[in-house]
């Protein structure tokens, strides 16, 4: 796949939400020869996932503003704005907001993963997130999400 030079920023068409976040796609595979993905994340305390482990992709996130906790394996790190992380694949991970938002850049390697999130996220020409969930999801929504982000590499711990 030939790459071309591309310029991009968040715009109506590429920005995403789901509860207590939004997202800006500004590169995806399909742009970079698959060889990354890069995401603007405005995230809402109280929306963290899980503890994961990725098995085809590495993270790496730059913090702009706010304040977030990894636990990244054994090792815990405190992440806050101008502060870079490595989430290496095949290592269990997951992060809490210490901050009420957190706004990030998220670079995945390779890309794919970044379909994940578009497909399973609304249009939001706004740039607003939908509504933090008050409730947990019900049996059939966690169910999609562990399936469908199994197909991705992406198992809960």
């Amino acid at each position: 796949m030939k790459q071309t030079a591309f310029l991009s920023k968040g715009n109506p068409e590429n920005t995403r939400a789901i509860p207590g976040a939004i997202f800006q796609f500004l590169a995806t595979g399909a742009q970079t020869g698959n060889q990354f993905s890069l995401m603007y994340i405005e995230v809402q305390k109280g929306n963290e996932p899980p503890a994961h482990t990725h098995q085809l992709e590495d993270e790496n996130y730059y913090i702009l503003e706010g304040a977030i906790r990894f636990w990244i394996g054994e090792d815990v790190f405190d992440a806050q704005a101008g502060d870079f992380i490595h989430l290496p694949k095949n290592v269990p991970h997951r992060f809490e907001l210490q901050s009420d938002v957190v706004k990030e850049l998220m670079w995945m390697t390779p890309s794919g993963l970044e379909q994940w999130f578009w497909d399973n996220s609304a249009p939001a020409p706004e740039a607003k997130p939908l509504p933090l969930m008050t409730q947990p999801p019900d049996p059939e929504m966690m169910n999609h999400f562990v399936d469908s982000l199994a197909s991705y590499g992406v198992t809960m711990n």
